[in-house]
Order: structure tokens, then sequence, then C-alpha cells
């Protein structure tokens, strides 16, 4: 069974390197950017797994968490396209 998980991140380092959790993240396949820093991504992984894999890609002063989001759910400002995300793969 895939989950909606739920991203957020806040690299602390002056010179943040994003590269790497950006490319980790988008290599779950199936994501969508919903602002800055958050990321919804579908995948079979648990949240645990997800957030291990993640931390091999931020240093030890960055902030991370991983979630599981389900419905209902509630939003606002994002766009056409990340809502319809949402509605297409949140059961």
């Amino acid at each position: 069974m895939k989950n909606i998980l739920i991203i957020t991140y806040d690299l602390s380092a002056p010179d943040r390197n994003y590269e790497g959790i950006l490319k980790k993240i988008k290599s779950y396949g199936t994501w969508a950017k919903i602002s800055e820093s958050s990321y919804l991504i579908k995948t079979d992984k648990t949240p645990e797994s997800v957030r291990d894999q993640l931390l091999k890609t931020i240093d030890e002063d960055d902030k991370l968490f991983v979630g599981t989001l389900v419905a209902p759910a509630a939003w606002y400002g994002l766009s056409e396209a990340v809502s319809n995300w949402i509605l297409k793969h949140l059961e």
C-alpha cells in the first residue's frame, strides 16, 4: 500500500546544499512541491525509512520532518497543479 508522506526540512548551514535532499525526494517518483521546503511523496516506504534515507543528504544541525498525510486534508494558496496532485493521490 502506498502512502502520502509529507516532508519538511530546514537546512541551517550558510552554504546550504539543497541538491542532495531534492534529488533524493524526487527519486521517489511521485512527488509535489507544496512550499519552499515542503514536499509530498507517494511511496510504499515508511516515514522512518524515508527519514533515514534523507538524513544521509543533510547536515547534523539541519531539521527534518517526515509524516503521513491522510484524508481529510485542507489547504490554501497551492497551485492548481499541486491541488490536483493532492486530490488525485490522497485517499
